[in-house]
This record gives structure tokens, C-alpha cells and sequence, in this order.
């Protein structure tokens, strides 16, 4: 995957665990098929395409509060791991 794509497409979603599992899911339904929502070219490979769609808004994603608790739920994690350190 290229890094300017990675970056851009950082920016926009803003957490990159989300983009991540987004780019991880639009992968998983490319290589089983999906059309792409981009133009393309032979040397995209189908992280390339994945970025691509989330800059140019042709993916868009929402964080439930499925979301919200597993972030929830690993800061709280995180928070009793650093007690256990001391």
C-alpha cells in the first residue's frame, strides 16, 4: 500500500485501528469479488483501491456504540494493566 494513501486516509477517518478493520473488510470483499467504486488501474493492488475509495467518500463507515464499548472496554484494560505494572 502506498504511505500518501495510508496518510490521507488516516486523516479522514481519524482512528487507525478503524481504518484498519475498514480497509481489512474492503480487501476481504474485493478479493471475493465486489466491483470496485474507483476506476482503477493494473498496478492498484486492493489496499491501494480501499484507501482510494475512503479519500475520495465512495466508503463510508459509522461507529456504533458496538464501537464505543470495545473502545471503552480496552481503555479500561489498558488502565488495570498499567495498576498491575506498579
Amino acid at each position: 500500500m502506498k504511505t500518501e494513501l495510508i496518510e490521507k486516509a488516516s486523516r479522514l477517518v481519524g482512528d487507525n485501528q478503524l481504518l484498519i478493520n475498514i480497509v481489512s473488510k474492503r480487501v476481504q470483499q474485493l478479493n471475493h469479488g465486489s466491483d470496485p467504486f474507483i476506476p482503477t488501474t493494473p498496478e492498484m493492488g486492493t489496499g491501494d483501491i480501499a484507501l482510494t475509495e475512503i479519500i475520495e467518500g465512495k466508503l463510508t463507515w459509522h461507529e456504533g456504540e458496538e464501537a464505543e464499548e470495545a473502545r471503552d472496554s480496552f481503555s479500561s484494560l489498558a488502565e488495570a494493566a498499567g495498576d498491575l505494572s506498579h
